[in-house]
């Protein structure tokens, strides 16, 4: 969630609705498309079995030459609850 995704919503959803499910052993690539997003992204799978086993955060950082709008942290932490 905060992950836009324009022009490729059908990677975002409930198997079968919005996307075809995945087989058992086969895999899966997700290309995610960072236009303006910075911070801290949460992820989950929304299929019914997957979906407390299949989640995370991305840490997506200030592009490159650019900074944080307050000062550089000492250090970081990804904290899931």
């Amino acid at each position: 969630h905060g992950l836009l995704n324009p022009r490729n919503p059908w990677f975002d959803g409930p198997e079968y609705i919005t996307m075809c499910g995945v087989p058992p052993g086969s895999n899966f690539t997700h290309q995610f498309h960072f236009t303006t997003e910075e911070g801290t992204i949460w992820y989950h799978a929304h299929s019914d079995w997957t979906r407390w086993s299949v989640y995370g955060a991305v840490v997506v950082y200030p592009r490159l030459g650019t900074t944080y709008p307050f000062p550089n942290p000492y250090k970081e932490y990804v904290v899931i609850l």
